[in-house]
């Protein structure tokens, strides 16, 4: 008897924020094999994964698939390739076959491999962690007024909408907040602005503790701990790319005056979220393991894309104040002039893609 048991990335973490949705796909995965064990069922998890990290992507492919819970792969693996990465790692037949032999490699690798069972205390610890981190992104997404307003000002998420450049509506229903708001968008938007919100928030809030006993776990956990390891250097490569000034200037340009605390809180927590994760993986720098990789990679790629993200700044703000398709404010001259300026935008937002290389 065989099964096929699809886990998602993108939704979840949307709902509970990235380290509660990772530690309860954990979780989930453990108890399915272990029903399928018992009841002599083939079973295969197929991982509906995005291409970003809030989405449940992973550029470090090898260790990604190493880093799985233990018996829960057993030479069986299937996963979804979608968006930019089809492109990315597909796109020419010597790079398709490079990632196929990654994956070859890595299932091979895995069928051989003591995996590291967690420890009672570090489950507990992810419990505590899972709780924490949830609270805190539900309370910024959904409960604090200020979010959504300011979430679609920051960001370009309203105008993705009437962009050509998704498979499906930005929306499941288009009069609805973040939560109606499908997982790719809601990440695509943050990436834009370099904020790269969706796969950070919550997180400080979980690493973060006042007993030492908690962070001493924490940092054993991050030593012996494959599956955690895994997940904090992710996360490390993703705040390594948020950037301050450029999230401010969108802010300055595009957001009410009675909204700009909202995102001065949001700066605070990423300084305490970085703060957080060098404390747990002893790192001196946020990138971590990726540090040399980031290092090169944001000295040639930076001066190209904040220069984007400054005109894209200022192209938003000045279709905003464009008069509405509809509007008979809107002259035929005026009309030409919005299509250029969204014909600039999509290039700047294609460019941002590029820049960042993980955005949706």
């Amino acid at each position: 008897r065989k099964q096929e048991v699809m886990v998602g990335y993108s939704d979840s973490a949307k709902d509970a924020g990235r380290l509660a949705a990772c530690w309860a796909q954990y979780t989930a995965q453990e108890t399915m094999a272990e029903v399928a064990t018992k009841f002599g069922v083939e079973l295969t998890f197929f991982h509906g994964k995005g291409g970003t990290v809030g989405r449940g992507g992973n550029p470090a492919l090898y260790r990604a698939i190493l880093s799985h819970p233990p018996n829960t792969i057993n030479g069986r693996f299937r996963v979804t390739e979608q968006g930019e990465m089809i492109r990315q790692n597909f796109g020419s037949l010597e790079i398709a076959e490079r990632s196929l032999d990654i994956y070859t490699a890595a299932l091979l690798r895995e069928r051989f491999t003591k995996h590291v069972e967690p420890k009672q205390k570090w489950r507990d610890q992810m419990q505590r962690v899972s709780e924490a981190s949830c609270a805190n992104y539900r309370y910024f997404v959904r409960e604090d007024p200020r979010f959504v307003p300011y979430f679609r000002q920051a960001t370009p998420e309203l105008e993705l909408g009437i962009l050509n450049i998704g498979s499906r509506p930005a929306k499941r229903n288009p009069k609805g907040g973040v939560e109606s708001l499908r997982a790719i968008p809601w990440t695509f938007a943050w990436a834009q602005t370099r904020m790269h919100l969706s796969a950070w928030l919550g997180v400080g809030a979980g690493l973060n503790s006042e007993n030492e006993d908690d962070r001493a776990t924490l940092r054993e956990m991050y030593e012996e701990w494959p599956w955690f390891r895994e997940i904090i250097s992710l996360i490390s490569m993703l705040l390594s790319k948020t950037d301050f000034s450029i999230t401010k200037n969108y802010d300055e340009l595009l957001v009410d005056p009675e909204l700009m605390s909202l995102g001065d809180e949001v700066r605070t927590m990423l300084v305490e979220t970085r703060q957080a994760v060098i404390d747990v993986s002893g790192s001196k720098d946020i990138s971590g393991p990726h540090v040399q990789l980031m290092r090169a990679s944001s000295m040639i790629r930076n001066p190209y894309v904040d220069s984007i993200n400054v005109v894209q700044a200022e192209l938003l703000k000045v279709l905003r104040a464009m008069p509405a398709d509809d509007s008979s404010d809107l002259t035929p001259e005026l009309k030409e002039i919005k299509k250029v300026r969204i014909d600039a935008l999509l290039l700047s937002i294609k460019g941002i893609v590029q820049g960042m290389k993980n955005s949706g």
